[in-house]
């Protein structure tokens, strides 16, 4: 079968026109055949010139040597071209061969509705619709139109104060999550009504301890309930879930929503706790540590936390009962739980992490999750 454009696409405009029409069919979803009529090709249905039978020849030759189209011709009446009202179909896997022929590069369907969409919703945007011209992006099975529909609703939803996660949901089919990580683009198309875009306060769960004066954020929730159980003294508990005390920005007023646990709140140690996390300049007696899984994302969180809270420390007494059972072979090997993709953090700038704790774990290729460890086993009072 020979792929080669052939030298006499250029001399037949009927031909170009028949290929264009296939394509021009796939391309709006619509099935790409045609019924060979005068209405259709009149060219061949002149019989004043002498053309005729050559353009025949030449569809037939899309058929049969380069196997573009298939036709399936009707029964003969007296006095019927034999390709009269025949069905051509046109075979989608040739279309790439096709434009290339034409020179007519493939049009991406979506992105085609998406900026139609955007041109007549463009009223709607501060910035004209720019950004979403710019910005193509898919979400599953969803069309094109509605998630720029969605976009255009959003301006009437910031003229009221509203969270990321109810403008998402009251914009996009009830879901809460669509615009997570979206948050620039939202500013980016309403910069002057994105005022009203209320920050999502991080929710904290905090354990207040009588007196403030070791704050311990635990990263796992199994150990942090059981340690509000114990009710260490001067220890208060922060359940820190993964990174989420690490953000940056909780240490603003406004960007944190604090859940006490405590049976009863001491106004004192509160606004003791409270001005030592929001005034992160002032001199303060409190120690922070942390405690998490003997792994490198553990260790990982560690190091990101010091860069809010800088003081924290390892809390040797849940990481020396780890570094114990480790040492005995009783940890999990890297890939045993999934976690070989772990990023070694190198240095986290807390000495007992850094001389003792991740030299251990890089040594015997071993992890070992803080809920390994029973409330008995803490190295401290209890």
């Amino acid at each position: 079968m020979s792929e080669t454009r052939p030298r006499w696409l250029d001399e037949e405009p009927m031909i170009m026109q028949l290929l264009d029409t296939f394509i021009t069919k796939a391309e709006n979803g619509t099935k790409p055949s045609l019924k060979l009529t005068k209405k259709t090709v009149p060219e061949l249905f002149n019989f004043q010139t002498e053309d005729v039978k050559y353009l025949w020849a030449l569809v037939k030759a899309l058929d049969k040597e380069f196997h573009i189209i298939s036709i399936r011709l009707t029964r003969d009446r007296p006095g019927q071209e034999p390709y009269e009202n025949a069905q051509v179909y046109f075979n989608p896997d040739k279309e790439d061969l096709v434009r290339d022929w034409l020179n007519r590069p493939a049009i991406d369907p979506y992105a085609l509705v998406w900026q139609n969409t955007v041109a007549k919703l463009a009223s709607k945007f501060e910035d004209g619709g720019q950004t979403l011209s710019e910005t193509l992006f898919r979400a599953g099975d969803i069309g094109a139109e509605v998630i720029v529909k969605g976009f255009s609703r959003i301006g009437d939803e910031l003229q009221r104060p509203i969270s990321l996660r109810q403008l998402s949901a009251r914009c996009f089919w009830g879901d809460s999550k669509f615009l997570d990580h979206r948050e620039d683009l939202v500013r980016a198309i309403f910069p002057s009504s994105s005022y009203n875009l209320a920050p999502r306060p991080i929710l904290m769960a905090v354990h207040l301890s009588d007196r403030i004066e070791r704050v311990l954020f635990v990263e796992n929730q199994d150990t942090f309930l059981a340690l509000i159980k114990r009710d260490v003294p001067g220890l208060t508990l922060v359940y820190s879930g993964g990174f989420r005390g690490s953000a940056s920005r909780i240490r603003n007023a406004g960007n944190v929503a604090f859940s006490y646990h405590s049976d009863s709140h001491e106004t004192e140690a509160l606004e003791t706790f409270e001005d030592w996390w929001f005034n992160p300049d002032l001199e303060s007696h409190i120690k922070p540590r942390f405690w998490g899984d003997m792994d490198f994302a553990g260790f990982s969180i560690l190091k990101a936390l010091r860069e809010v809270f800088p003081h924290t420390e390892a809390w040797k007494a849940g990481y020396l009962p780890m570094l114990d059972r480790i040492r005995d072979g009783k940890g999990h090997n890297y890939t045993a739980a999934g976690k070989e993709r772990q990023k070694d953090p190198d240095e986290v700038g807390c000495d007992f992490a850094d001389l003792e704790l991740l030299p251990e774990i890089r040594r015997s290729r071993q992890f070992l999750d803080q809920e390994a460890i029973l409330m008995s086993e803490l190295r401290v009072i209890l």
